[in-house]
């Protein structure tokens, strides 16, 4: 069976050790012949250009509709399966991890085109379990981590700011070790974000982000 993965890591809060799984798991599924990845920002999805790379994967960045907006369904996703299926007619079924949104109409013109579809197991439902072939099941917990609230979020970046600068002082081990924890816990506190941030949320993870970026 060959299988095209389209997948909004974005929107649908999709970590580095899950996406891997996700991939291990369907290509054990059949063989993936097609993987498209959406939302990838290469200073929030830390590592994950190593593994696009590594499997000549296409990506293409975050769509916003206005600054702020909340995330919806990635249009493209629909626009990028009905072409594929007029383009690589020899794909057999279809993957789909993607953010909220009405995916129905794109998962009943696949089946009318006599696609399988497939979908990856979750802690959530989407309401369309009804409309899969078969469910992938991970390894990996996959859990969309919990948004902060704006006190904890604050909080959080005045610590990390704090540790940051005593970090990048030092030069042995020890900082380099203590670097690479303040990037893995921006990374998640990055994933968490949700959508309805109001601008001084905003701030705070743009903080975060420039962070980041220095320690990276």
């Amino acid at each position: 069976m060959q299988i095209a993965l389209l997948i909004d890591i974005d929107n649908a809060k999709v970590s580095l050790p899950v996406f891997k799984d996700i991939i291990e798991q369907v290509s054990k599924t059949g063989k993936l012949a097609y993987c498209k990845v959406y939302g990838f920002n290469e200073r929030k999805h830390i590592k994950f250009d190593e593994v696009i790379e590594k499997y000549g994967f296409e990506s293409t960045p975050t769509m916003r509709y206005k600054k702020r907006a909340k995330s919806q369904l990635d249009s493209r996703i629909i626009i990028d399966a009905v072409n594929l299926v007029h383009t690589k007619p020899f794909i057999d079924a279809y993957a789909i991890v993607a953010g909220d949104g009405d995916l129905v109409p794109l998962l009943a013109f696949l089946r009318a085109n006599g696609k399988q579809l497939l979908t990856v197991a979750t802690e959530t439902t989407d309401g369309n379990d009804h409309m899969y072939d078969q469910k992938i099941q991970l390894n990996v917990h996959y859990a969309k981590p919990s948004k902060l609230s704006k006190m904890e979020l604050s909080d959080r970046l005045r610590a990390i700011s704090e540790r940051s600068s005593a970090a990048m002082l030092g030069d042995d081990d020890k900082a380099m070790q203590e670097r690479q924890a303040l990037v893995g816990e921006i990374e998640d506190i990055l994933a968490s974000k949700g959508d309805d941030v109001d601008e001084e949320e905003e701030d705070l993870y743009s903080s975060l982000e420039d962070l980041l970026s220095i320690l990276k």
